[in-house]
């Protein structure tokens, strides 16, 4: 028998297809250890439940278990104790989700599977007591069956959608609008498989995903002790190209580096990630020993990256920022074409960008100041103060952003944006190409990467918890999309807006919410990283990276 408590894995619960039949059994497994020859336990409760069925799959979760308890006649202050019996020679299944007393005084029990559960079926018996100092009343007990659903989908042939190009780093494209130009119905999308990555005992850091040749590809930092010492640490960075149509592997690559590699791109053949001070270039299609190229550090300083950012494509080259630096590589020769410096001094060097690409111009935004470069030798064009403060110093500031190319004049910046689960106050602006001045400014805790299309800008907003869209032009608040209806605290992942729909990444839940009635009109029970490829698949990397999981990347057929 074992003892529910509430569980810091309970962000992390896999998805489960769960069906629970109560049985209100008087005495449960019969009279309590201890009980005296010749006294008789009492009713002390009665159980009553909101029963049903879901349908969940791996990597997601699913609808609570719950009980509601009413405590007989005359037991006052008594607080329900659960204790689990699984099915003979099963370990523990369930843990305790929450557990809230009512208005009535009758108490509801909710719980939740455990993560890692591998697919099969999961039965037992949940066993509820009142604490002995109440007196002397009988056990009751429900029953619980949890069903892991299999890893395998609806794994139809791929079909490319019409106009829509591969998923190549943040926010899709060059650009980072966000953009896929096309039409979906929701009432068709489907789960086509789930991927389970290796474990970490000390945990992992995933990055967002890019589709490319018919492939995914996903990157994963873990460490492992160095034998003989409990402080020092190895990192390898893993990246990992699996089947759209089914995720199977087609090639991994490990590399072990000082610190770690940042997210992937990748354009036609080619892959790109960016180290502490080298910049990889993979053979997209098989993999293998990459190309190292390691640009100009003007303040000899190493680049800044992260899993929150990959290096931008264009043209062939690939183009990365990191501290005080952009730089232009030839993706093919594995050359440094060009690198510029943004003349930031030695302590005020910033983490955690990445540059935009449109035609003739490379755009970054670090330190306050978006700079635009020419393409074909990294001159400067221009400068533009941007509002909001960023942070330096000794530790320096993680941006975590890229600039947005709104359309053909304007660009949208934030000057820095927290992790997933924080709020920081930040300002989102939009710079005039053509008078190279700040059209607009507004203040928030803008926590997502904006996305635009026809004229609107849709961003996570932990200031106001909701999704906004605002007028290109103007910045005008034009609707919002509150997180709290959908029972999420905070954006997980990203955005990706279509003709019709626009996906949100909350932190335990993705949804599609409907632009023209700005209702969600599909949910599916896991939250994360966000990536839409050309055969029409979303993928959800899941946004939990907790000690002894694993990485969890469901694909979504959407036609």
């Amino acid at each position: 028998m074992r003892t529910l408590f509430p569980s810091l894995w309970q962000a992390a619960a896999l998805p489960l297809a769960i069906m629970t039949t109560l049985s209100a059994c008087g005495g449960g497994s019969g009279s309590a250890v201890g009980v005296p020859p010749g006294l008789q336990e009492k009713p002390g409760m009665i159980l009553s439940a909101v029963s049903g069925s879901c349908t969940a799959q791996p990597g997601a979760t699913c609808d609570d278990i719950r009980v509601t308890v009413r405590l007989a006649d005359g037991v006052t202050d008594a607080r329900p104790q659960p204790h689990e019996q699984p099915a003979s020679g099963t370990a523990s299944v369930l843990q305790m989700a929450d557990r809230q007393k009512q208005a009535d005084g009758s108490w509801l029990l909710t719980f939740k599977a455990l993560p890692n559960l591998a697919p099969g079926v999961y039965t037992g018996k949940i066993e509820l007591a009142l604490p002995a100092t109440v007196g002397l009343y009988k056990t009751e007990s429900m029953d619980y069956k949890v069903t892991v659903a299999p890893l395998a989908g609806s794994m139809g042939a791929l079909q490319a959608l019409p106009g829509v190009g591969d998923w190549e780093g943040v926010n899709g494209n060059a650009a980072h609008t966000g953009l896929v130009p096309v039409t979906l119905d929701s009432g068709r999308f489907t789960r086509r498989w789930t991927w389970l990555g290796p474990t970490s005992p000390r945990g992992f850091v995933g990055s967002p995903v890019v589709s490319a040749n018919g492939l995914v590809y996903v990157s994963q930092q873990s460490a492992a002790p160095v034998e003989g010492s409990s402080t020092k640490y190895v990192t390898t960075s893993t990246v990992t190209a699996l089947s759209e149509s089914d995720s199977q592997v087609r090639w991994t690559q490990s590399l072990t580096s000082e610190g770690y590699l940042g997210a992937p791109a990748v354009a036609g053949g080619k892959l790109a990630m960016a180290g502490s001070d080298t910049v990889y270039v993979f053979d997209a299609l098989a993999g293998g020993a990459p190309l190292g190229v390691r640009p100009p550090n003007t303040n000899g300083a190493l680049l800044g990256v992260s899993l929150a950012t990959a290096p931008t494509f264009s043209g062939g080259n690939v183009y990365v920022g990191g501290n005080n630096d952009v730089s232009g590589i030839d993706a093919a020769g594995g050359q440094t074409r060009w690198s510029a410096s943004l003349g930031l001094p030695k302590l005020g060097n910033v983490n955690d960008w990445t540059p935009a690409v449109s035609g003739g111009t490379v755009y970054s935004h670090a330190a306050g100041t978006l700079t635009a470069f020419n393409i074909a030798d990294g001159t400067a064009r221009f400068s533009v103060a941007v509002p909001g403060q960023v942070l330096g110093g000794l530790n320096k500031s993680s941006l975590r952003q890229a600039p947005v190319l709104a359309d053909a004049g304007s660009v949208l910046v934030l000057n820095q944006r927290p992790p997933a689960g924080e709020a920081a106050n930040n300002s989102l602006s939009l710079v005039d190409v053509d008078s190279r001045a700040v059209r607009w400014t507004v203040q928030g805790q803008f926590s997502t990467q904006p996305v635009v299309a026809q004229g609107i800008v849709y961003v996570g907003n932990q200031a106001s918890r909701s999704l906004e869209a605002r007028q290109l032009g103007d910045g005008a608040l034009l609707w919002r999309w509150p997180l709290d209806t959908a029972l999420d605290e905070y954006f997980g992942g990203d955005l990706i807006v279509t003709g019709n729909l626009l996906f949100v990444g909350g932190r335990n839940n993705t949804y599609a919410i409907d632009l023209a009635s700005r209702k969600a009109v599909w949910t599916y029970r896991m939250g994360g990283s966000l990536a839409l490829s050309r055969h029409g698949v979303l993928y959800i990397r899941q946004s939990t990276d907790l000690p002894g999981s694993s990485m969890v990347l469901t694909a979504i057929n959407l036609q």
